[in-house]
């Protein structure tokens, strides 16, 4: 069955009529014409012109132009069927789109977080949980109250100046000697540096020392005590707790104890 397209070419070359002919008669470009005989016309917006320039073409041949208009649109309501038929469906992959969704929530939760880290400005104190210190005036009495009961828990014996000694957390170089009776206890109450020195300037004890450890020494060796914190040491002469050496900061250089220390 021949196409509108073959139809006006078939009568045209029986006019002996050339396309230059057709286009300067009618007025119609001649790219028309051509695209009227392949049967190249889309549907598209210029449809309606395309149709009436089809209409000229056909009462110029002498055609039965309804019958060749009604054919041209059943031609393009076919081919128009025919691209639907082949229009491929696009199938989305539910992967990628799982995929996109894990990304983006990944970054919101990283940078929800960064945000609440570093750049949150609505809560910038800085809390710690502290532990109220104990008044200093208060303080010799609670460590003399703690001494006096571990003292009733131990026998007699255990009261001698030899195990006294050697009970401390750091032993003096110095030879303990029998006849003097006066002890001296230094007791940390918090981690503090701490450095003993003899009369010669050698160094006896150079350490940091952890809470409750003791060092005990001869009074009458008279040893150089510097600390980084004096409020955090406390001084026992014979077990009796006579205080700190200093306030809480204090930092002591050289400072010798006597026996009618108090504090």
């Amino acid at each position: 069955m021949e196409t509108v397209g073959q139809i006006l070419s078939s009568e045209r070359n029986c006019k002996n009529l050339s396309i230059n002919d057709i286009a300067a008669e009618l007025k119609i470009s001649k790219n028309i014409i051509i695209d009227l005989e392949n049967d190249n016309i889309k549907n598209n917006s210029d449809i309606i012109f395309n149709i009436g320039h089809l209409r000229s073409y056909s009462n110029f041949l002498e055609l039965d132009t309804d019958t060749i208009i009604e054919r041209f649109k059943n031609d393009i309501s076919f081919n128009i069927k025919e691209e639907k038929k082949n229009i491929t469906p696009i199938v989305e992959n539910n992967f990628f789109k799982i995929e996109k969704f894990l990304s983006a929530s990944l970054i919101l939760i990283i940078f929800t977080s960064f945000y609440f880290l570093f750049i949150d400005e609505n809560n910038n104190e800085i809390n710690f949980a502290l532990v109220p210190d104990i008044e200093e005036s208060l303080e010799p009495i609670i460590e003399k109250a703690n001494i006096t009961n571990n003292n009733l828990s131990q026998t007699s014996s255990d009261l001698n100046k030899t195990d006294l000694i050697n009970n401390s957390s750091v032993i003096a170089s110095v030879e303990f000697d029998e006849n003097v009776t006066t002890v001296v206890t230094l007791k940390m109450l918090n981690p503090t540096w701490i450095q003993l020195r003899d009369k010669e300037n050698n160094i006896v004890l150079s350490k940091l020392m952890d809470k409750d450890e003791e060092f005990s020494y001869e009074l009458k060796l008279n040893y150089n005590i510097t600390a980084g914190n004096a409020g955090n040491i406390l001084v026992l002469i014979d077990d009796e707790v006579r205080g700190k050496i200093g306030k809480y900061g204090d930092i002591l250089d050289s400072f010798i104890l006597y026996k009618d220390f108090t504090n």
